[in-house]
């Protein structure tokens, strides 16, 4: 009897006229309540008998948790027990189902985890099941369960608590000072709560720690006594001192790198953005990974371990390599297909204007000022990763204006290779936009980075415009534009000086 039942597979997930039938012939003839266990392909995973088994039910794992679980009863009582529902709420079962072989009427029970009671179909004649549409209601709890779950993890998420570690010469300078205000600008975009900043002052990098031990201890109390969950380093760790760093500190450690690649994680869209993060988020782990200790353990939430998408790094090194050379191959088709869209727009002779710039320096603005697109525009860094690209008309004639991923200072040469496909399309441009917070008291060291990094992908020569943005938050008299390229001041929060920059660009391409 129990080999008929597992050997039956419904068209339904629901029991069918067959199930039903030999469930009663063989709880009947044994006088026992009988209990299947159905998956969402309709096979029968597991019969159980009477309430030993149903109890042992209680304390096994092993079965699948989108599954019901369908009982027979030998009284007239076809709602759920107590029992029942407490089968279906600990164990996640997509339903359960009671059946009263006496009175032929069965009831329905469903319940998600943050749905706030059990909702019940029933009891009706069993009959009515055997043609109910029962996987559109599942569907329906299902996709409950996930909006209450995204909402649950957003109120319930702990904001990581971090302390900011940087080495500075016994020279520092306001660019020492400029990097480290950087990097909790960093940590704010990626949602961690800076709690204390530690700056050592000597005249070369501990080789073991980063740091001199001593000051590493220093660091230890301090995130004892203020309950820091990460010790982030401004400065590119190599994988010996993060290892070391971690087994004194008991904590995770990370650097500059893996708050900007934690940063991009959250902000890819595409499927070629996510291709690229998870492929710089690949190099920067392998180097590091040299067995199962601190370093691996410490790949279990948070900032600097999440992959594109909310997906988790992988962490085995077997597996890293290969995935690497997958990803490089995806990149390299997105590649291809670059190259065939530019021959397009070569044919048709539409020019090219791409704007760059300095990471939060206002790009996406701009793009929506100028084309209207609905590009993501926040006050935070890297608020833009995929490249956007629409179509402008101004006086006449048109041209393809693409916003590209942020630039910012010491982007590390991995990182900047695993972007290699969407930085690249800057050197098939005919015009470039490098736009600059002129609010920013830095932003003559922005206009460098992102120069020098032009230089780096070989658009050097491009002709280019300095799009000095945001002069609704200084006085212009105070602005020093330190030399003769070609320049607008603007405001693409308000529009000022967007008309002049169109005529510029038009001007010029």
């Amino acid at each position: 009897m129990i080999q008929k039942l597992k050997s039956h597979q419904t068209e339904e997930y629901m029991i069918d006229e067959f199930v039903y039938n030999l469930l009663k012939e063989f709880s009947l003839n044994l006088n026992k309540e009988i209990a299947i266990v159905l998956n969402r392909k309709g096979r029968i995973e597991e019969v159980l008998i009477e309430k030993k088994e149903f109890a042992e039910l209680e304390n096994q794992d092993s079965f699948p948790k989108k599954a019901a679980l369908i009982f027979t009863k030998l009284s007239s009582a076809s709602h759920p027990s107590m029992l029942d529902l407490s089968t279906l709420i600990m164990k996640k079962y997509d339903y359960v189902m009671t059946i009263s072989l006496k009175t032929k009427e069965a009831t329905i029970a469903f319940w998600g985890r943050y749905l706030k009671e059990v909702e019940t179909v029933g009891p009706h004649k069993i009959e009515y099941f055997y043609n109910l549409d029962i996987s559109s209601k599942i569907s329906e709890v299902d996709e409950k369960q996930r909006e209450r779950e995204k909402i649950h993890e957003i109120l319930t998420e702990k904001e990581e608590r971090a302390l900011l570690v940087d080495v500075w010469p016994k020279s520092s300078s306001e660019h020492d000072r400029h990097l480290f205000e950087e990097l909790e600008s960093l940590c704010k975009t990626a949602g961690v709560k800076v709690v204390d900043k530690v700056v050592q002052v000597r005249r070369s990098i501990d080789p073991a720690y980063f740091i001199g031990r001593g000051k590493a201890e220093e660091i230890l109390s301090i995130c004892q006594q203020k309950d820091i969950d990460v010790v982030i380093f401004n400065r590119e760790l190599s994988p010996a001192q993060i290892k070391n760093l971690e087994e004194l500190l008991l904590r995770k450690v990370i650097d500059r790198t893996d708050v900007i690649l934690d940063i991009f994680a959250r902000r890819a869209r595409t499927k070629e953005g996510k291709l690229q993060v998870e492929l710089a988020q690949l190099l920067t782990l392998l180097p590091r990974l040299r067995g199962t200790g601190v370093l691996l353990s410490r790949l279990g939430g948070g900032i600097g371990t999440r992959g594109p998408g909310e997906t988790k790094l992988e962490i085995d090194r077997r597996h890293i390599q290969r995935r690497i050379e997958e990803i490089k191959k995806e990149l390299e088709k997105v590649k291809k297909n670059r190259e065939v869209q530019r021959k397009s727009r070569v044919e048709n002779q539409v020019p090219v204007v791409s704007i760059i710039g300095y990471t939060n320096a206002g790009k996406s603005t701009l793009m929506n000022r100028i084309s209207k697109a609905d590009v993501l525009v926040e006050d935070k860094l890297f608020a833009t990763l995929d490249t956007t690209t629409r179509r402008v008309y101004h006086k006449g004639k048109e041209f393809l204006l693409t916003d590209t991923v942020g630039f910012i200072r010491n982007l590390p040469h991995h990182l900047v290779e695993a972007f290699s496909s969407t930085l690249e399309e800057v050197k098939y441009s005919n015009l470039i936009l490098n736009v600059v917070d002129i609010s920013d008291p830095y932003y003559y060291d922005h206009i460098k980075v992102s120069e020098d990094l032009l230089k780096q992908l070989g658009a050097e020569n491009i002709p280019l415009i300095r799009v000095y943005n945001k002069i609704d938050k200084v006085d212009l008299s105070s602005v020093d534009v330190f030399d003769n390229l070609p320049h607008v001041f603007i405001s693409a929060q308000d529009g000022r000086g967007i008309d002049t920059l169109l005529d510029m660009i038009v001007e010029r391409i």
